[in-house]
């Protein structure tokens, strides 16, 4: 294995990173909601103490195009909420918890290989790897969201290894 800046990195990682070249990021759903008993005017930067959040390869679609090319196309999930402190800590109860504010999104990361590549393969860098390609995006939707919602922009740092 190699050693990727404080990460091993598998020979499928690595081919993958060698084979893939980015094409696209596409916005394919957008989730926004503000709790219905807070209106924009009165939000508080306080309600943003306890936020939890989701990142995740929802699925991958694969196919060969023309001259031994092959298109792949994974498909994250990202999103942040913001709980209450009486729901943060009964996080672990039934009932279910109502976010205050939660964005969440799915895009759509569109790369072109000169080779086919495993199941395996993909998945690994699907989890590790296409959310460097996709995190810019995120974090613009999210301060955008903001803007339209007329709060303060909520602002995430750029992804670090």
């Amino acid at each position: 294995m190699v050693k990727e800046e404080g990460r091993l990195m598998t020979p499928e990682i690595k081919k993958c990173t060698e084979s893939l070249l980015i094409q696209s990021v596409i916005l394919k759903n957008l989730y926004v909601n503000l709790h219905d008993d807070i209106d924009s005017e009165n939000f508080d930067d306080s309600y943003l103490n306890n936020s939890q959040e989701l990142k995740g390869l929802k699925m991958f679609k694969s196919c060969e195009v023309e001259n031994g090319k092959w298109l792949y196309k994974l498909y994250t999930v990202i999103g942040i909420r913001f709980i209450s402190d009486e729901d943060f800590n009964q996080q672990n109860s039934d009932v279910a918890i109502e976010p205050l504010l939660e964005i969440s999104s799915e895009f759509v990361a569109q790369y072109e290989s000169t080779c086919e590549l495993s199941e395996d393969e993909i998945k690994q860098f699907g989890q590790q790897h296409v959310f460097y390609h996709v995190w810019p995006y995120w974090r613009e939707v999210l301060q955008s969201s903001c803007a339209r919602l007329n709060i303060n922009p909520i602002s995430i740092p750029p992804l670090r290894v």
